[in-house]
């Protein structure tokens, strides 16, 4: 790692909003597994989908990040390459 680089903080997860999420989720699934009378099966395809989302959004958010970078890098080359023009 070079000195120019500033050094990424490790944030730790916030476990309170974690659990509230957590709890949140396992209430209404057990609230629409009982009214609609799930099985596992419909249970367990629907937090696959939900995964999916998931993954589909982080990877969304990293393409983003990445194309901010690229376009930052592409702008500084553009400026060095007119320094000496």
């Amino acid at each position: 790692m070079s000195e120019d680089t500033p050094k990424q903080e490790r944030t730790n997860p916030r476990w309170d909003v974690v659990n509230e999420l957590y709890d949140y989720v396992d209430k209404g699934i057990v609230d629409i597994g009982e009214k609609h009378k799930m099985n596992f099966v419909e249970i367990s395809m629907a937090l696959i989908m939900i995964e999916k989302k998931i993954r589909y959004e982080e990877f969304r958010a990293m393409l983003d990040f990445n194309l901010e970078q690229m376009q930052e890098q592409q702008k500084e080359q553009q400026v060095s390459d007119n320094m000496y023009r």
